[in-house]
């Protein structure tokens, strides 16, 4: 796989430790903060199911699945936790819209570095702040979300490739979800955080 289509920084949103595993044939990588989390995965060898916490300096500056594989089975540790990623699947899409990533790139021009923005899906497509971003959209739905999230998630964006965006519904919070395919970025909304969306008595 071409490794150039992921982010330059694999951990631009990693505050905690990151989780690396493998499962029928693929490895797997998720970072996250309190304000957004990532998954990455690769085609691999590794038949086993393995999953590890691996702290971020081990992994900084990696880029190839092979280092990221050998890096968490040398110092990571088993863990058995769910991860955000993990339950974020589990969420249902309140609404959705396929979008070139050159206009998420696009967006970056008039995001602001902080504040907070609305962000919809609606029969115009993707709207950020009332700014439409184009696509063809199934449902509707918005969310709060603060910028400075946002500008980071839409930086990772590859040019001329197309995205899949969902804004994913749990109760009164809301996230944003945008699938690449063998990656996802999500962005939660600023008042509720990945909080909400963890079941009582599970961690992060």
């Amino acid at each position: 796989m071409n490794h150039n289509h992921y982010p330059q920084n694999l951990l631009y949103c990693a505050s905690f430790d990151a989780v690396v595993g493998t499962e029928h044939c693929r490895l797997y990588m998720l970072v996250s903060n309190a304000e957004q989390a990532a998954k990455y995965m690769w085609p691999t060898k590794t038949r086993r199911k393995t999953r590890y916490v691996v702290s971020c300096e081990r992994l900084a500056g990696l880029q190839y699945s092979d280092e990221i594989e050998a890096v968490a089975h040398r110092y990571g540790f088993q863990h058995n936790h769910p991860h955000i990623c993990d339950v974020m699947e589990d969420h249902k899409s309140l609404a959705s819209v396929i979008v070139e990533t050159n206009a998420l790139r696009w967006a970056l021009s008039f995001l602001p570095d902080d504040g907070v923005k609305t962000l919809t899906i609606n029969d115009k497509g993707l709207n950020v702040q009332g700014v439409p971003l184009g696509g063809i959209a199934l449902y509707s739905a918005e969310m709060l979300v603060r910028s400075r999230p946002l500008r980071l998630a839409f930086e990772q964006m590859p040019h001329d490739e197309t995205a899949h965006v969902d804004i994913l519904g749990h109760r009164n919070a809301r996230a944003l979800k945008i699938s690449l395919g063998t990656e996802a970025h999500y962005v939660f909304d600023y008042r509720n955080g990945f909080t909400a969306f963890i079941p009582r008595g599970e961690e992060r």
